[in-house]
């Protein structure tokens, strides 16, 4: 078996590994959420099921090689897997919570009349309802397996833990052959358009156009409330595990320059790559163009070790122009399809409420946007750009291939410190973490599009 097949099928195990074991444990979660969502444990668990995306990735990785690290060698195949279920589990609960919503409660009903058990109510009316929004999911989970990054440079990288973005990486970066850079380059590529192929076959569709929320069915399983424990562990224990132990290190890592400098860097670049990604986004979206979600979901359907390849390869060809400019580039194709998401469904909503009316009234598009569309497009708009800032200070990819003059940047800075100074890393990656979070949060302050009618 020749090295380049052996990296190729490791790339295939790893994710179809991480997919059979992520999905049905995010599934069970998801079912348990559901049928206790009125149970406090569950409500707080509904509301930070979106923390680990916010969560930089070498945050969470450092929190799980601190918890994990004892039990087992995390710098293997276990390890990775391990680590995909932890990260990813909770995604995969809050995207199938999403399509539990449209289950009629009718059909629930009927079963409590007809004296169904819970497995009975699982195979019967769950999962026949569920098997599209399953295949999604699984689908979804093994492309992004499939082109994972920062996690296999951290646990994997050698000789038999090697995915093909990682061997990309590896041949121009630490062994210098372009030659080989290009073997697995055209294998990563070849990889992809099957996936492009395959993935017009699920002809994902969404599941309607109003954006109002059906309720949760009225359901009690007293005996699943010990997963939505595991979820609360799996969301905030690698937090938890990064944050006690930096107050130890704290007073003489806060004392290094180079650590002030990293954050100045990193913050500089995510003022600027954070707005600029939204104001793309909402411009495809509002072109309502053909080529718009293609081209908003570029990174997508293209590994980011290939499009950091290409881009590395151009900046060679242009010095004259700063490595920051494609720093830049390469974030905001990463950030983009994420704000798209998060904007189109709301403009696709307002535009079919509203439109006809604005048209009949005269409006041009300007006084449109700024009486109608803005009122109502302003929370999306507050959290599309926070989550853009927070994405882009803690996105590693980028920095992997790309540097800030003078500072490594934040993220670049732990994954040195992670091999040479563990506890100062773990300072580091409790800064990352407050500034990603603050970040976050940040425009919807300003903006004010918090709801101060959720406690009432």
């Amino acid at each position: 078996m020749s090295y380049a097949f052996y990296v190729f099928w490791f790339t295939v195990k790893q994710s179809i590994l991480s997919v059979l074991f992520t999905v049905p444990i995010g599934g069970l979660i998801a079912r348990a959420l559901v049928w206790n969502h009125t149970w406090l444990p569950a409500r707080l668990c509904l509301k930070v099921l979106g923390l680990p995306f916010i969560t930089p990735a070498l945050v969470g990785i450092l929190g799980f090689i601190a918890l994990f690290s004892a039990f087992f060698n995390v710098y293997s195949l276990s390890g990775i897997i391990m680590a995909h279920v932890v990260f990813f589990s909770p995604f995969v609960a809050h995207y199938m919570i999403n399509a539990w919503r449209f289950i009629p409660e009718e059909h629930y009903r009927l079963a409590s009349q007809l004296h169904f058990s819970s497995a009975h109510i699982l195979y019967f009316v769950e999962l026949p309802q569920l098997r599209k929004a399953l295949l999604e999911v699984s689908w979804i989970c093994f492309c992004l397996f499939l082109n994972s990054f920062t996690l296999i440079m951290v646990l994997g990288g050698g000789p038999q833990k090697t995915t093909l973005s990682m061997a990309i990486y590896q041949s121009l970066f630490f062994f210098y052959d372009p030659e080989e850079g290009f073997k697995f380059g055209s294998l990563q590529f070849l990889l992809t358009l099957s996936l492009i192929f395959l993935t017009c076959l699920f002809k994902v569709r969404p599941s309607g156009k109003s954006l109002k929320t059906p309720s949760f069915p009225p359901l009690t399983a007293p005996f699943q409330r010990p997963l939505v424990w595991a979820a609360l562990l799996l969301i905030f224990s690698p937090i938890v595990a990064v944050i006690f132990p930096s107050f130890k290190a704290a007073p003489m890592a806060l004392q290094n320059p180079l650590l002030w400098q990293s954050l100045g860097a990193s913050l500089s670049t995510s003022i600027w790559v954070g707005p600029l990604s939204v104001l793309l986004a909402m411009a495809l979206v509002s072109t309502q163009s053909v080529f718009g979600k293609p081209l908003a979901t570029l990174y997508f359907l293209l590994p980011p070790t290939l499009i950091g390849t290409l881009l590395f390869f151009l900046s060679l060809k242009t010095p004259y122009i700063p490595s920051t400019f494609f720093l830049g580039v390469m974030q905001i194709l990463y950030i983009l399809p994420f704000s798209y998401s998060l904007l189109v469904s709301p403009h696709r909503s307002v535009k079919e409420t509203y439109g006809p009316i604005a048209l009949s009234l005269g409006l041009s598009r300007l006084q449109s946007f700024l009486l109608v569309e803005w009122p109502l497009l302003k929370k999306p708009i507050a959290t599309a750009l926070g989550m853009s800032c927070a994405l882009s200070i803690g996105n590693f990819a980028s920095l992997a291939f790309f540097e800030n003059s003078g500072a490594p940047g934040l993220t670049k800075l732990l994954y040195e410190q992670m091999g040479r100074h563990f506890n100062e890393g773990m300072v580091t990656a409790f800064l990352l973490l407050i500034f990603c979070y603050f970040l976050y949060q940040l425009p919807q302050w300003i903006l004010k599009t918090h709801d101060r009618t959720a406690s009432a």
